[in-house]
């Protein structure tokens, strides 16, 4: 679990290189924070899968 102070530095240091991006890059960046915020609140909420190994995951990977 990540602490306040740390989520507001992460938030910070990713907004400081956001002025260098063009409107593209900005949605992108945009749209992958959207995806691993979900992705959080997907896995602290238990609704994540795991995989018992590596061979377990790639298989996985395989029949999507």
């Amino acid at each position: 679990m990540c602490s306040d102070g740390l989520k507001a530095k992460q938030a910070a240091s990713a907004h400081e290189n956001e002025g260098k991006l063009n409107d593209e890059e900005r949605q992108r960046l945009a749209d992958f924070e959207a995806h691993i915020r979900r992705g959080m609140e997907q896995s602290e909420a238990g609704l994540g899968k795991t995989f018992k190994d590596k061979d377990d995951f790639l298989n996985y990977l395989r029949n999507l």
